[in-house]
């Protein structure tokens, strides 16, 4: 497959017609390879719905495996204990729930009690985070008055793990993760 290109006049704005190539070497580029799988699919004018479409052919792809991310899968499977604390809003959810790839991938909390989850889980709570701003009246240097906007983020469910299989590299994970914005 060969793409041409057209000499664009100069000062004319780049159109959806006149594609981008690239003219380095050696570089992968996504213009310059074939992308996903797509390949023709009939599909049978009688019988049973189910069975009318030919199956999808999906051909492997040989890549390396990667290794870090394969002990960063097996590091966020690990159970924890965590203790989800109380919280004082008679408003707020009595069985918070977060989750991490969809519905079946759901955990629901109890408050108050001590329980096992999936460190991909702590993660999710970990971010779930709520920034509210105070604002301080003070007077600058021409004696203006200006503010200063104070933010204070917090956790929006608050939650302390009490047991970490991984020790200190648990530890450590959990200090970067709740120092993110």
């Amino acid at each position: 497959m060969q793409t041409t290109t057209k000499k664009r006049r100069p000062g004319r704005p780049r159109t959806r017609k006149t594609p981008v190539v690239s003219r380095s070497r050696g570089a992968s580029e996504p213009m310059e390879q074939t992308i996903g799988q797509d390949h023709p699919r009939g599909m049978s004018s009688t019988g049973p719905a189910s069975e009318a479409l030919e199956p999808a052919y999906i051909e492997p792809v040989e890549r390396p495996i990667d290794q870090a991310k394969l002990d960063e899968l097996i590091f966020m499977e690990d159970m924890l204990t965590v203790y989800v604390h109380e919280d004082p809003n008679p408003q707020a959810d009595p069985y918070p729930f977060v989750g991490n790839g969809g519905d079946r991938n759901t955990v629901y909390l109890r408050r108050g009690e001590h329980q096992q989850i999936r460190r991909k889980y702590v993660e999710v709570l970990a971010r779930s985070k709520i920034t509210t701003f105070k604002q301080q009246k003070t007077v600058d240097d021409m004696g203006n008055d200006k503010y200063i906007h104070l933010p204070r983020t917090t956790l929006r469910i608050p939650f302390s793990v009490t047991q970490d299989p991984a020790g200190e590299k648990g530890r450590l994970w959990l200090q970067g993760v709740l120092a993110e914005a």
